[in-house]
C-alpha cells in the first residue's frame, strides 16, 4: 500500500512547516538519503577530505611555537591554497546537495512517493545543472561586487571618522542579524523557482521576493529556528572532532611536534561529511515555506483541487461492476 502523498501547495504555519518537512523525510527516509548519498555524497566526500586538509595545516600553523615566531604572517598564511581548495569544494558540495534536495522534491510532486528512483532524481539533477550554475554565477557576482562597495566605503569611512566607521559597523552587524536569515532563503529558493517555474534568474529571484514580502519576520523566525535546530542536531558530529581537535593542539603545546596523524584526518573527514548531509533537511524545509508562501499568495493548490473535485466523474450501476 503506498503512503499518501503530502501535498506541496498548501498554505501551512510555523508549526504545520516543521510538521510536514519531518513527515516528507520519515516517508521518504531511505529514498532521499540514497538519492543524497549517491548523486551529492561524492561531492560532499571530496569537500570533507578538503576540510580536513585544512585543518591540520591550521592546527599546525597555529601552535604556539608557530604563532610566537610569525605573528601576524603565520595568521595570514592559512588563506592559501589549501583554503582556496576547500572553499571551491564547498561550494560544489553545497550547489550538489541542494540540487539534489530540490531535484527529489520535484519528482515526488510529479510522481508520487515511492514513484520514481535515484535514476530519476539524478536525471533531473543533470537537467537543471545549467539553471543551478547560471543562479550561482550571477548572484555570486552580485554579491561580491555588493560586498566590495560595502567594505570600501566603510573603509573610506572608517579612514576619514574613526569613530563614525566604528558606528557603521556596528550598525552594519545588527543589520545582517535582521537581513541574512530572510535573504539566506531567498537565495536558496530562487535555485527552487528556476527549476520548478523556468523563469529567468532575476525572476526567480524576484518571485521569491513577491511571496516573502508580508511574510518577512515570518521567514526570519523559520529560517533561524531551523538552522538552530540542524546545528543543534549537528553538534553530534562536531563533538568528536573538536574534542581531537583540542587533544592535538595541547600534545603540540607540551611535546612540540608538527605532523598531524591519520586518526585526525579520517575523523574530520567522517564528521564533517555527516555534518554536511544532516544539512540537507534545512533545505526540505526551505522548499515547504516556499511552496507554502507560494500557494498563500496564489492559491494554486486550492484551485488545482477544486477543479480535481469537479472533474471526479460520478460512478454509475455498469461502472462499478
Amino acid at each position: 500500500m503506498n503512503p499518501e502523498k503530502i501535498n506541496f501547495r498548501q498554505t501551512r504555519d510555523f508549526g504545520e512547516t516543521f510538521n510536514v518537512s519531518i513527515k516528507f523525510l520519515r516517508q521518504n527516509f531511505k529514498l532521499f538519503f540514497q538519492s543524497v548519498l549517491f548523486i551529492a555524497g561524492p561531492f560532499v566526500l571530496i569537500s570533507a577530505i578538503a576540510g580536513a586538509f585544512y585543518q591540520s595545516n591550521a592546527i599546525n600553523m597555529f601552535s604556539i611555537t608557530k604563532l610566537g615566531n610569525g605573528g601576524l604572517d603565520t595568521i595570514l598564511s592559512q588563506f592559501g591554497w589549501a583554503y582556496l581548495i576547500f572553499i571551491l569544494a564547498a561550494i560544489l558540495a553545497s550547489l550538489a546537495l541542494m540540487s539534489t534536495v530540490y531535484s527529489f522534491m520535484i519528482n515526488y510532486q510529479e510522481k508520487g512517493p515511492g514513484g520514481f528512483t535515484v535514476s530519476d532524481v539524478n536525471r533531473t539533477v543533470i537537467n537543471n545543472l545549467g539553471n543551478v550554475l547560471s543562479v550561482f554565477f550571477v548572484l555570486g557576482l552580485l554579491i561580491l561586487v555588493f560586498v566590495i562597495i560595502l567594505v570600501l566605503i566603510i573603509a573610506g569611512i572608517a579612514v576619514a571618522v574613526p569613530a563614525l566607521g566604528v558606528l557603521l559597523i556596528f550598525l552594519l552587524i545588527i543589520a545582517m542579524l535582521m537581513v541574512m536569515p530572510p535573504l539566506m532563503w531567498q537565495f536558496s529558493a530562487t535555485y527552487l523557482v528556476k527549476m520548478t517555474e523556468q523563469k529567468g534568474i532575476f525572476e526567480s529571484f524576484g518571485r521569491t521576493r513577491q511571496v516573502m514580502r508580508e511574510n518577512f519576520w515570518w521567514t526570519w523566525v523559520i529560517v533561524v529556528c531551523a538552522s538552530l535546530a540542524v546545528g543543534l542536531a549537528g553538534i553530534v558530529f562536531t563533538i568528536p572532532q573538536a574534542g581531537y581537535q583540542m587533544v592535538l593542539m595541547f600534545s603540540r603545546m607540551k611535546e612540540g611536534t608538527s605532523d598531524t596523524p591519520m586518526g585526525f584526518l579520517i575523523v574530520a573527514t567522517i564528521c564533517t561529511f555527516c555534518t554536511t548531509i544532516l544539512y540537507s533537511t534545512l533545505s526540505v524545509i526551505f522548499g515547504f515555506h516556499y511552496f507554502s508562501l507560494a500557494e498563500k499568495k496564489d492559491g494554486t493548490g486550492l484551485m488545482e483541487r477544486i477543479n480535481e473535485i469537479g472533474n471526479t466523474p460520478t460512478n454509475n450501476v455498469e461502472q462499478q461492476y
